[in-house]
């Protein structure tokens, strides 16, 4: 049986106290889910957007549909500011993403062919566009917020322990000026 390994780190804008950047990691009834939630902008209010995606995917069935969730959750954030966010469902090796806005989903040692949804969770989004595949054992997904420059070199840092990657990417790659959040999950046997 397979198993994910998994770590984050997550740091406000620079002179902010609020993290508008929220990160969720669950597992129930072998299944995981994983998800980078961005609230638009920072501080305060993407604090608030931010909590109430994280409030909703707490509870989220995840034997359900992910499809059904993100229209869940676009109506959770309904009245805040909205989110961008990437969330996953793992199962052993296969993987059910979705992703609306800018939060990115790389995948190493495997193929998933991701198609962002356009849009803003708790705004407008026109169509939640769904990725599903199968990876390959010793595949690794990192989903890192707009706050992480998307030019980061990941690919030179795969040598690296799921813990030390994401150090690694917040002390060299995150952008003082906004929230900055990655998650870095390893499949193994």
């Amino acid at each position: 049986m397979s198993t994910w390994r998994t770590a984050q780190r997550s740091v406000p804008k620079d002179g902010e106290h609020a993290n508008g950047d929220a990160v969720v990691l669950r597992q129930e009834q072998g299944r995981i889910l994983v998800a980078v939630i961005d609230g638009l902008g920072h501080g305060e209010a993407a604090a608030v957007a931010s909590a109430r995606a994280s409030a909703f995917l707490a509870t989220m069935s995840l034997c359900a549909e992910l499809e059904l969730g993100m229209q869940g959750l676009h109506a959770a954030l309904r009245g805040t500011r909205g989110a961008a966010a990437t969330v996953c469902l793992l199962h052993g090796p296969t993987i059910v993403c979705c992703g609306v806005g800018n939060v990115e989903l790389r995948c190493f040692g495997g193929k998933l062919p991701i198609l962002l949804s356009p849009g803003v969770l708790g705004a407008r989004v026109q169509k939640f566009r769904m990725c599903r595949a199968e990876l390959a054992v010793d595949s690794r997904l990192v989903l890192f917020s707009d706050g992480i420059s998307q030019r980061s070199p990941l690919e030179t840092m795969l040598h690296l322990s799921v813990e030390d990657l994401c150090e690694a990417v917040i002390r060299e790659h995150r952008k003082p000026s906004d929230d900055a959040t990655v998650v870095a999950c390893d499949l193994k046997v």
